[in-house]
């Protein structure tokens, strides 16, 4: 009887072995799984990035090229008139914003705030790419949540 018991006492310590084992091993195909979905949402994630990365780049750069004609102009006809650049700019910037009637005003007279969004973009083009960094150390201005 003895060795009956002693029979039955291992196979119930195996099978709670078992049970252990099986439980760990699909906690674990969880986690796998859970790690999987994360690293394709991450993937998807990164390249949403990319994509707003560089539509931003392309706005930023179309604005420092509108920038350079404006002050081109603005040099050219402040030239002709005798007054300064900076009347004449503020002087069609109002004429322009009056006719269009949007009530959004852009301010590309600054054009070190260009640069800094170009810079901007290309840390969290870093950051993304290399994983070197991190996200908290940029610099998020007005600037750059209003091209955002």
């Amino acid at each position: 009887m003895q060795t009956f018991l002693e029979v039955l006492t291992v196979i119930a310590g195996l099978s709670g072995w078992a049970a252990v084992g099986a439980w760990w091993l699909r906690e674990k195909t969880k986690s796998v799984r859970a790690l999987k979905e994360l690293r394709h949402r991450n993937n998807r994630l990164q390249k949403s990035v990319i994509f707003t990365l560089t539509k931003w780049r392309e706005h930023v750069e179309q604005s420092r090229i509108f920038y350079a004609v404006e002050h081109e102009y603005a040099e050219r006809l402040a030239r002709d008139a005798g007054v300064s650049s900076r009347s004449v700019k503020s002087t069609v910037r109002a004429a322009v914003e009056d006719q269009v009637c949007s009530g959004v005003r852009i301010n590309l007279s600054n054009a070190a705030s260009i640069d800094r969004q170009l810079e901007s973009i290309n840390q969290v083009e870093q950051f993304v790419e290399s994983g070197k960094g991190t996200i908290a150390e940029l610099e998020i201005n007005d600037e750059s949540r209003k091209v955002a």
